[in-house]
């Protein structure tokens, strides 16, 4: 990637973090904020809407790419929702200004970076089904039902993430509740889909 594409989407992140949408970020302000004259923001993006869809891009491929590693590490947890969450929770950290940008994107108006983030957790519902039903954890059929459970689960996970960027101290506690969620997501839709008796 370019140096200056590079320090743009750096400054635009900070800003960002900073204020509450795209709408409200002034290109000499970015440019300023950037270390760049603000003519260079031209070479690299041509709006605004370009610059965050480049940002939930970056931001939806770690993001994919993490959690099925997580999900694929058998060796450091036996819980997989504990690997799966406690590597989202360590991310978040990491990557703070990222994720509350994505957060905010994900849940305000219309914009070209919310629809890849909602594309991006239409994959993850995917990826999470097949590799959950890979390590038998999933029963098979009623795949519409089971990508709506885990759709569910994965909004109220990010919604966990952010408590945890508030109070990292909570970490063990939103751990058990994000498992004991997942449970209860599992057996309501298990219970839907049983056989009726003859």
């Amino acid at each position: 990637m370019a140096a200056g594409k590079r320090q743009l989407m750096d400054a635009a992140l900070r800003m960002l973090a900073r204020q509450q949408s795209v709408e409200t970020l002034s290109l000499r302000e970015l440019s300023r904020e950037a270390g760049l004259n603000h003519n260079t923001f031209y070479r690299h993006f041509d709006n605004l809407g370009q610059l965050q869809m480049a940002l939930m891009d970056e931001f939806t491929v770690q993001l994919r790419q993490g959690a099925s590693a997580a999900r694929a590490d058998v060796e450091s947890d036996s819980s997989v929702v504990h690997r799966v969450v406690g590597w989202l929770f360590d991310f978040a950290m990491a990557h703070r200004d990222l994720f509350v940008v994505a957060y905010r994107t994900l849940h305000g108006p219309p914009s070209e970076g919310r629809m890849g983030l909602e594309r991006c957790l239409d994959e993850m519902r995917q990826d999470m089904l097949l590799e959950q039903r890979a390590m038998k954890l999933l029963p098979e059929g009623h795949d519409a039902a089971w990508l709506l459970a885990l759709g569910v689960y994965g909004r109220a996970v990010y919604a966990l993430v952010i408590r945890y960027l508030e109070g990292a101290e909570q970490r063990d506690a939103l751990l058990l509740e994000s498992e004991a969620l997942l449970a209860i997501l599992i057996a309501g839709t298990m219970a839907l889909h049983r056989p009726l008796p003859p």
